[in-house]
């Protein structure tokens, strides 16, 4: 069929040889509305369409009422034949160049990309070739998608890997100044074009991931706590999730408090939402205490001095200011305000005390047990992605026991056994005497490969110092 100049010189120079340009018939057209470059669209040996494209600008329609199709059919038919892989471009120049280069298996969407996802590709009308040649498709073993490197390619490649099914789809990556195959072929050569295409990676299927798919993790860089015995144990870890718990009155708020007020003199910024303490006078009072070493009830820890700068520098408050603030503080909102303590503060460390004070939302149908798994779920997935430690202060059950109750588990945890299955760190603090100020920590889980160790301490509590100290034992 007849060609005119200015459409062989514009193939030309896309680079297109005469002899693609013979073997897929294309020819020039005239009508009404003037010169038209046209691509048959053939099925079994039959043209069922064409594309009809003019040079001087980008205007292109296909035949009326012509059903759509792949262009390229025949490759479709020897790839599903053969199980080899089919590439699938955004456009017929690009398949022409793949299949010129040496990969002649190669089919294009009858009508390019769009800037706009489909909502349902099943049932999107740009989509309906796939329907025609499902019975095909559904043979074919691998596809690769060489859309085009723009954000409309990549959305035609996410709706392609919807349609084929992603664990069947691999991608490429351009060399650099390239966005699809043909500037490949005119930029560097044919043969990197066949390099490219050898190069493609399989497609990115949520939740299956190669080793090279994960970013390298930081380093762990434990920070100690400043409580003699139990830094060994439980170091602070930023990205863990560390449940703490223990009966009322066995010390676990209080050595979590002093722990943030170790960190806080160590210059470690850190959030802390209380909701049973009163952060002023009494939390104030106390972590003044903690970060002098004296006791509490002196003057030193009752007036400002010295230790709230370094407070008010390090430590963030999660908390309704006022009382007539009725925000609520769900573990949504929590969240939220740890990422902007993050983003303005660098906090390293979230602490929570206790959960059970918390306001917590469950959804319409949501069990108790489904709320504690979510909202885990999104404190882990906050300090992962913002590289924060998280420790939650949790009350276990009410015992059934003669007064003297037995160690707590973190099974024994109100609300879930996921408090349990969860954490990479589980602590437990327990008194046996009230006549005395020892307390017993447990670390009685460490999640495999982080810093620390399962295992106990003994510690005793100076009131006059406001701090622990670990007991030799004989």
């Amino acid at each position: 069929m007849a060609m005119i100049e200015q459409h062989h010189e514009w193939l030309l120079a896309r680079g297109i040889t005469d002899a693609t340009i013979e073997r897929f018939g294309l020819h020039s057209k005239s009508d009404g509305h003037g010169q038209w470059l046209r691509v048959p669209f053939m099925e079994n040996g039959q043209v069922v369409n064409h594309k009809w494209r003019k040079t001087m600008a980008k205007d292109h329609r296909m035949d009326k009422d012509a059903p759509l199709l792949l262009w390229n059919h025949r490759a479709l038919v020897e790839a599903a034949r053969t199980g080899a892989a089919l590439v699938i471009t955004e456009g017929e120049w690009d398949g022409m160049i793949a299949d010129q280069s040496g990969w002649p298996l190669v089919t294009s969407v009858p009508n390019g990309a769009d800037d706009q996802p489909s909502e349902d590709v099943f049932t999107a009308k740009r989509y309906e070739w796939f329907h025609r040649h499902r019975p095909l498709l559904d043979k074919v073993q691998k596809f690769i998608l060489a859309t085009d490197g723009d954000e409309a390619g990549r959305i035609l490649a996410a709706d392609l890997a919807r349609l084929l099914g992603p664990e069947r789809c691999w991608y490429i990556d351009y060399p650099e100044g390239s966005k699809d195959l043909n500037e490949v072929a005119l930029g560097y050569s044919e043969q990197q074009v066949m390099d490219t295409l050898f190069a493609a990676k399989p497609y990115p299927v949520v939740g299956l991931y190669k080793m090279y798919d994960f970013p390298e993790h930081p380093d762990f860089s434990p920070t100690g706590l400043g409580i003699d015995g139990l830094d060994e144990l439980w170091p602070l870890v930023p990205g863990t999730f560390t449940i703490v718990t223990g009966w009322p009155s066995h010390g676990k708020s209080t050595a979590v408090l002093a722990a943030v007020a170790s960190l806080i003199k160590r210059g470690v910024p850190l959030a802390l939402g209380s909701f049973e303490t009163m952060v002023k006078p009494v939390l104030q009072r106390r972590l003044r205490a903690t970060v002098l070493g004296c006791h509490e009830a002196e003057d030193l820890a009752k007036r400002s001095g010295p230790a709230d700068d370094m407070i008010n520098e390090k430590l963030s408050i999660i908390s309704n200011l006022h009382a007539n603030d009725d925000t609520e503080l769900t573990i949504e909102r929590i969240i939220e305000l740890a990422i902007v303590a993050v983003l303005r503060d660098g906090i390293k460390l979230l602490v929570l005390d206790p959960w059970n004070e918390m306001e917590h939302k469950r959804g319409r149908d949501e069990s108790e047990t489904d709320y504690v798994g979510r909202a885990i779920r999104l404190l882990k997935r906050f300090g992962k992605d913002y590289h924060c430690a998280v420790w939650v202060v949790a009350h276990p059950r009410k015992p059934n026991t003669d007064g003297t109750p037995k160690k707590p588990s973190l099974l024994d945890l109100s609300g879930s056994a996921h408090f349990a299955n969860k954490a990479d760190y589980g602590v437990i603090f327990h008194r046996d005497n009230f006549g005395d100020d020892i307390v017993v920590a447990t670390v009685c889980k460490k999640r495999m490969g982080l810093p620390g160790a399962m295992g106990q301490v003994t510690l005793a509590w100076a009131a006059s110092t406001s701090s622990y100290h670990k007991v030799r034992m004989e």
